[in-house]
């Protein structure tokens, strides 16, 4: 089960290469379960509900926060019911564990006053988005300002998002807190906004649909992001500023709240889901002239389901690429884990499916990872080397010429 949080931090190589730029990142929310960021603050709430021993959540919001807010209560066996007003017949299908409080005839109000009305009981826990919840809110968002400063090498320069005020204040806390403690540059947190929205403030990047459009061709075709347009607003702020001469020099962050690769990848937890015998196909097949003979293959896939990962990307029903880790035993003699097989189908070279592998096991393996390459495999090895991977040693391995 996946839960919210440790969503990749994409290097966009791609766009880089076209724009003339050296570092740019990606936060990509939508790997999270619900494919948003909205799950970083359910969960929470749910956990907030449970530790005061509350068995039914009652909530309102956008369709994202209410679809992360089922998926938890789900998890953990709470119920859920949700306020609904006129033309929101959509509220009926969030799970089956969700009801409904019947409100249709009345349109949705504009102030917080009338949920502070709503009848709970001693068991409901009431989540409003947008209401109440400042602290966990703070906490839930400060995690994406976390991770990017944990996974990248030196600090941001600048920070990109979406316009909300509940990012600006995580987000600076966050890093602030990180000055506090290393010195580290603060990044300029930048809010971006459509030249739709009405309000604004002074320091707000408002950018045209226009701009807004060339973001999403750049980030679908050109980082084969799945996403919808509007998601690609804060990138679409970085363009501005990038058009204006005003980027300069150093590590960019853009953070999407719903975006996600069109490549699922995912931990096999156990060889329920794709058999033993599968997998030792996949690695077969996927790294053809590079492969082991199947015993090894099999020893190591046995290491890494107990101590080590095991990575599977899939696109629909296919599996387009295996990655294996193994676990060596050390802390601090070699790297903990190593990069023992990592393959992917012929028919999806060039889509930067081997580089999204990596950096997943990367993250899992808390950057304590090595690798083998074939002296010949001057592919893979220009690859390694472009993603932090540094030629130290060669491997010599005894073979007895009995």
């Amino acid at each position: 089960m996946k839960y919210s949080g440790k969503t990749p931090l994409l290097r966009a190589r791609n766009i880089e290469k076209k724009l003339g730029i050296k570092r740019l990142y990606i936060k990509l929310e939508g790997a999270n379960p619900t494919e948003s960021k909205h799950d970083r603050l359910a969960w929470r709430i749910v956990f907030s509900a449970m530790s005061q021993e509350k068995t039914n959540i009652v909530a309102e919001g956008s369709k994202a926060y209410l679809r992360a807010l089922a998926y938890y209560t789900d998890i953990y066996h709470l119920s859920m019911s949700v306020v609904q007003f006129k033309n929101q017949n959509w509220k009926n299908s969030l799970g089956i564990h969700v009801s409904t409080i019947d409100h249709s005839g009345k349109s949705k109000p504009k102030t917080p006053k009338f949920y502070q009305k709503l009848s709970i009981t001693d068991s409901d826990y009431l989540a409003i988005e947008g209401l109440n919840h400042d602290e966990l809110t703070s906490i839930a968002y400060s995690t994406i300002a976390e991770e990017i400063i944990e996974k990248m090498k030196k600090p941001a320069n600048t920070v990109f998002y979406t316009h909300r005020e509940d990012y600006q204040n995580s987000l600076y806390n966050t890093y602030l807190q990180d000055y506090m403690k290393t010195r580290n540059q603060m990044p300029k947190l930048l809010s971006v906004k459509s030249i739709k929205k009405i309000d604004h403030a002074e320091d707000d990047i408002v950018v045209d649909e226009e701009l807004i459009a060339e973001a999403y061709s750049m980030l679908t075709k050109l980082e084969h992001l799945k996403m919808k347009k509007n998601d690609a607003i804060p990138f679409a702020g970085f363009l501005d500023k990038f058009n204006r001469g005003e980027i300069e020099e150093g590590h960019h962050v853009i953070v999407l709240d719903r975006a996600k690769t069109r490549v699922d990848i995912r931990r096999l937890e156990n060889f329920d889901e794709i058999s033993k015998e599968q997998l030792l196909g996949y690695v077969d097949h996927y790294l053809d002239k590079y492969s082991d003979p199947l015993e090894d293959a099999k020893d190591a896939l046995e290491n890494a389901i107990e101590k080590g990962f095991i990575l599977v990307a899939t696109r629909g029903e296919i599996v387009d690429g295996v990655c294996v880790i193994v676990n060596m035993g050390f802390d601090k003699f070699i790297p903990t884990y190593h990069l023992a097989y990592i393959g992917t189908n012929p028919h999806s070279k060039g889509r930067g499916l081997g580089t999204e592998l990596i950096e997943f096991a990367v993250d899992l393996a808390d950057s304590k990872i090595s690798l083998h390459v074939d002296l010949d495999n001057y592919r893979a090895k220009k690859l390694y080397e472009k993603m932090g991977f540094k030629h130290v040693y060669n491997r010599m391995i005894f073979q007895n010429e009995e």
